[in-house]
């Protein structure tokens, strides 16, 4: 279609000087003459982080085409195009483009991409020449603008490899990872496997050509886009931190994560050797003692959550999967049945077996001489903490692991009925639970605060178990007391002899008490339902008696002398077994 017209307006451009001759008068199309061509720098040096920036521009003056008799008009119109070559004279390659304006400007990743497609040296200067050609026809000569010299400095575009960009809840880039996801076509569809180092973990994956993908926030989780114009955020993984299979289709625009939660060995002894995930060196690894040295056979398999557009990421929404690895031209790969994979023994005796899956072209399992310290994959502690409406953190309780299998974790508090959440500092998890089951622990967004049942105080233990991902708790309140009384206490018969003052329960095992008077004796706190004497005994770590114990020695006003005069605010936790006193100024 576009060449009839052409050939109408040629036709029709002639017919016009035919029939103006037959008057007598003749009208000539006029040349175009030569533009001045000027860019913006004679001196470019490019990286893949100027993929999206405009590096170089051109501008000229506009051109019309003249007619002798200004009486006539014309359809012919100037087209302008951009030359681009290693050689001064364009007698080499030549890379064109069209434009209809008066300038021209280039993205650093359009003028790489260019440059390399002419054969410039990566990573030096190349003298590259542009100069702009314009004409009225397919048939006319070009009028060439003067020749602009410009030294451009190109980068390898590596299609193969895209890069993890660590993120955050605002967004931001936080650097290169060091991790990558590879793509042996260079097709734009990038796997591999990821360590998370904390539940929903943010990241960016950067391409070779400088693009840098993330979630199209208008359309939701596993949706990517590398336009941020097109509300780009980053993408994120669920709340289970550990280890991930990724895939990134840029085709599609989508990506979707495996979350690995077990993996276990056959074939080293009679039973399967489960693995532990290292996340500090990002490796599975376990123990086992070798009967013998040489060569075995073992397969690997396990579980999995698939996670994708269909899922989103809110807990409990993956796919269970069985998980299986093979080994393929020597680099394991995950498959629908486990393979056969060969492993050397160095020695008998106890051994360490790792799987490495971090180089996505060099995954490998192996067997060290020797055992090894077997890292429990759960935090050592876990805090409860009830928030304020302002944000801030009132700490209720430490919550300590008791087995570091099966992550469970137990710790009592006592004290104001609080709604709280659980928190996992160590890899960065907001516990609260799931909507309308207090029971079970959730970290996604629509997760609600936990609670207590009963009245306005709680004594309870709390039990966690992160491996079912279930909570609960016990009422301690039976074991308290409702008073607390302060005696006078004889250390040289030990017993005690004259009541001071009654000590009133505050909260559950929370006593407090006024003493105003001459301080001159030791004493000791009783509960007489059960006439049990707490007291303290002096060492460098508890200097001045605060810690008690049932049946230890007297209690002192530290940082008194006898015989003064006293008012003070004095409160004893059975829950902490502590004591403290505080002065009263009014």
């Amino acid at each position: 279609m576009k060449t009839l017209n052409k050939i109408f307006i040629t036709l029709a451009s002639i017919f016009a000087l035919i029939s103006c001759e037959k008057d007598g008068d003749k009208i000539y199309l006029q040349s175009l003459g030569s533009g001045e061509l000027i860019a913006t720098t004679d001196n470019v040096v490019l990286t893949s982080e100027m993929s999206q920036k405009i590096v170089l521009s051109f501008a000229w003056k506009g051109q019309d085409v003249q007619i002798s008799d200004t009486t006539v008009g014309t359809a012919a119109k100037a087209k302008n195009y951009m030359e681009i070559s290693l050689s001064e004279d364009f007698s080499g390659q030549v890379y064109k483009n069209e434009t209809t304006s008066n300038s021209i400007a280039y993205n650093g990743g359009e003028l790489n991409s260019i440059v390399n497609e002419l054969g410039a040296k990566v990573g030096e200067a190349n003298n590259v020449f542009f100069r702009l050609g314009s004409t009225t026809g397919e048939n006319i000569p070009y009028a060439y603008s003067n020749v602009v010299r410009v030294a451009i400095t190109p980068y390898v575009i590596d299609m193969n490899t895209g890069i993890v960009v660590e993120s955050n809840n605002d967004n931001a880039n936080l650097g290169e990872t060091g991790v990558i996801l590879y793509s042996p076509e260079a097709n734009g569809i990038y796997s591999g496997f990821m360590f998370t180092p904390y539940g929903w973990y943010h990241y960016f994956l950067k391409e070779g050509n400088g693009l840098m993908w993330g979630t199209a926030g208008d359309e939701g989780a596993f949706h990517i886009t590398s336009d941020a114009g097109n509300n780009r955020q980053n993408m994120w993984f669920p709340g289970s931190t550990g280890c991930y299979y990724v895939n990134v289709n840029t085709k599609e625009a989508t990506w979707d994560a495996l979350y690995i939660s077990s993996l276990a060995i056959s074939g080293l002894g009679e039973n399967p050797i489960n693995l532990t995930l290292d996340k500090e060196n990002n490796l599975w690894i376990a123990s086992f003692t070798a009967t013998e040295a040489g060569e075995k056979t073992i397969t690997i398999s396990g579980n999995g959550d698939q996670w994708n557009v269909e899922t989103g990421t809110n807990d409990g929404a993956g796919i269970p999967v069985n998980v299986a690895f093979a080994n393929e031209n020597n680099n394991l790969v995950l498959a629908d049945n486990a393979g056969n994979i060969s492993v050397t023994i160095p020695e008998a005796g106890e051994c360490t077996i790792k799987l490495d899956l971090i180089n996505p072209n060099d995954r490998k399992v192996y067997v060290e001489a020797g055992g090894t310290d077997i890292p429990s994959s759960y935090s050592q502690t876990l805090d409860v903490v009830h928030y304020n409406d302002d944000g801030s953190e009132v700490a209720l309780t430490t919550l300590n692991l008791v087995n570091k299998d099966k992550g469970i974790y137990t710790g009592t508090y006592s004290g104001d009925k609080l709604d709280f959440q659980i928190i996992d500092r160590t890899n960065s998890v907001w516990y609260g639970c799931a909507p309308n089951d207090n029971t079970k622990l959730s970290s996604s967004e629509d997760k609600w605060d936990m609670w207590f049942n009963g009245g306005n105080t709680v004594n309870v233990t709390i039990t966690v178990n992160l491996s079912e991902g279930t909570w609960s708790y016990t009422d301690n309140q039976e074991d308290f007391p409702e008073e607390i009384t302060m005696y006078k206490y004889d250390k040289t018969n030990s017993t005690i002899t004259e009541k001071i003052i009654t000590l009133s329960k505050e909260s559950v095992g929370v006593y407090k008490g006024i003493f105003n008077g001459l301080y001159n004796f030791d004493f000791i706190f009783v509960d007489e339902s059960t006439y049990s004497l707490y007291g303290s005994t002096w060492s460098e770590s508890n200097p001045n008696g605060q810690e008690l114990s049932i049946g230890a020695g007297a209690l002192w006003i530290y940082g008194y002398d006898w015989n003064v005069t006293l008012n003070i605010s004095i409160t004893v936790d059975l829950n902490t077994m502590t004591w403290s006193y505080k002065e009263i100024t009014e």
